[in-house]
């Protein structure tokens, strides 16, 4: 993601304590310190900036959801809420003046188990920029954007892969390797095969007992878009 239109890709996360941070990209390739991103004042307030923090841990993304050619900030926090912070500034240098906890279908996102972990694609193919959450429980959604250009509105959740259950693993090792995505779901949406199809990328994480012993573990797996018609919409590949 190029965080201010400088033609070098930046590097920006969330964090257990629920700041934000950006880590921009030198012309040599290497990342600077990170800084914590801010909201700026209005008003009489115009210059008190106080770092941005919705809830903790955040997981972050950003998309030009207002089809301003800015980039604006979209935040996820383990109670399963998500925020957006429109960028009031400009693309080069992002502002935000704004907190708006989103909602679809005229309620209040809330991820299932929490964890929220928001990203921003035009999913479907229409033009417009759509929403997706991962989940607490593994769960992961898809929000319709249903508005007009500049004018974004969000339907009532799709779930595109269903929460995790204990049940759900293979038997071919001690470990017990899931069959798919866990718990922890968090997204990203590419063409990974090159079919001109979006696919579902989801990261995870596991607790697996191991004899006497737990080890955690994390996946990325992969759930290949279908052609339509064909059943079922993505399938899982890890």
């Amino acid at each position: 993601m190029d965080y201010d239109a400088d033609g070098r890709l930046d590097f920006l996360t969330g964090s257990i304590a629920g700041k934000v941070y950006l880590y921009r990209r030198k012309p040599n390739g290497t990342f600077g310190a990170p800084d914590v991103l801010k909201k700026d004042g209005g008003g009489l307030f115009k210059a008190l900036r106080t770092p941005i923090n919705v809830g903790r841990p955040s997981s972050v993304a950003m998309g030009d959801w207002f089809s301003s050619g800015k980039l604006d900030l979209f935040i996820g926090n383990g109670e399963g809420e998500v925020y957006l912070f429109p960028n009031d500034g400009t693309r080069q240098k992002p502002a935000y003046k704004r907190t708006v906890q989103l909602k679809a279908g005229g309620k209040s996102i809330k991820a299932d188990g929490g964890m929220a972990g928001p990203y921003i694609a035009d999913w479907d193919g229409d033009g417009k920029l759509d929403l997706l959450v991962g989940s607490g429980s593994g769960k992961v959604v898809w929000y319709r954007n249903t508005g007009s250009k500049g004018k974004p509105e969000m339907a009532e959740a799709v779930t595109l892969v269903e929460p995790f259950r204990s049940g759900e693993r293979g038997t071919t090792t001690a470990a017990q390797i899931p069959k798919r995505s866990a718990t922890n779901a968090k997204v990203c949406v590419a063409d990974w095969n090159g079919d001109g199809r979006p696919d579902l990328i989801v990261g995870d994480y596991l607790t697996l007992q191991e004899g006497d012993s737990y080890r955690a573990h994390g996946w990325v797996w992969v759930y290949l878009r279908k052609p339509a018609g064909t059943g079922s919409a993505i399938t899982a590949n890890k």
